[in-house]
């Protein structure tokens, strides 16, 4: 059994330490009284910033030996926002970009990424549903640029449900037919803590055949039955990609849905302890991101 650990978005330990490399973010609200040209090396200067930033994150993991990241979605400030429509990103940032995909190369680490919570495919509402198809191109393109393979890739939440389950579901499945082919290879879906449960994700992941996160933390929320017959289901979506799992601990009681701030060992434990064969990824949702992962290494040596 492989268990590769990863985290979420931000490097505390590099963080923390005076003068260490931090992500940077800007407002449109500070940019809209400007002129296009006056606002591109403001977001220029934020954007090499968060990649300068990224490419520490990546050599820390490796002397870690740490071989998942999940960058953030304000990678590139702004970037589908209609403030910075004139700004052209990818030409500004090539060199930067180049210098983080060698060095992804070189590590060999896992880098994905996971559109927010108002990238929704199956709205009812065209605008949003076309808001999201943008927003889903532009985390596309930085994988692009990074010039990552398949194994890195999007990690969807289906949306909503509004009102009416299976049409929201159809939509979803409608709209990922509509999306670019370089958009829907890199898509894995997920299941969520409020609407969209483990098997109901499974049915739709197998109707687009596109690979299946599976959340345990999300699971537990949202059913009561035992997770490991469907993981086992889930890991044959996968197809020849390692598979990847989130896994969280809960903050106030069992069936919270806050994560907590680390992961229980105890519970990590009795999980690897029911899958001892599998090798797959496992990121993990909590508060305190890379320190969590290190504590969690020295509560359950063996992990990766």
């Amino acid at each position: 059994m492989v268990l590769r650990l990863g985290y979420v978005g931000i490097n505390l330990t590099l963080q923390g330490a005076k003068g260490g490399p931090r992500l940077r973010s800007i407002t449109a609200k500070r940019l809209e009284p400007m002129s296009p040209r006056e606002r591109r090396p403001l977001l220029y200067q934020v954007a090499r910033s968060n990649l300068k930033t990224l490419e520490a994150v990546i050599r820390w993991n490796r002397e870690q030996g740490i071989h998942l990241f999940r960058i953030t979605s304000d990678l590139v400030p702004l970037a589908t926002h209609p403030v910075a429509a004139e700004w052209d990103w990818e030409a500004d940032l090539a060199a930067e970009f180049a210098a983080v995909a060698r060095l992804a190369r070189e590590t060999g680490i896992r880098l994905t990424l996971h559109p927010g919570q108002f990238v929704v495919l199956n709205a009812p509402d065209e605008e949003l549903v076309a808001k999201s198809m943008q927003d889903l191109s532009y985390h596309a393109r930085i994988l692009e640029l990074l010039e990552l393979g398949p194994e890195s890739g999007l990690v969807l939440h289906i949306g909503g449900g509004y009102g009416d389950r299976a049409a929201a579901a159809r939509r979803f499945v409608e709209n990922f037919a509509r999306l670019e082919r370089r958009i829907a290879e890199r898509l894995w879906v997920e299941d969520d803590d409020v609407t969209w449960d483990t098997a109901e994700v499974l049915a739709i992941a197998r109707e687009i055949r596109r690979p299946m996160v599976f959340d345990l933390h999300h699971h537990r929320v949202l059913r009561e039955d035992d997770w490991l017959p469907w993981l086992e289901q889930i890991l044959p979506t996968w197809g020849d990609l390692r598979p990847k799992l989130h896994f969280s601990s809960p903050r106030d009681g069992p069936r919270s849905r806050h994560h907590a701030a680390y992961i229980d060992p105890d519970d990590f434990r009795a999980f690897a302890g029911r899958v001892p064969d599998l090798d797959a990824d496992v990121m993990l949702e909590c508060k305190m991101k890379d320190k969590a992962l290190l504590a969690l290494r020295e509560a359950v040596p063996g992990l990766g």
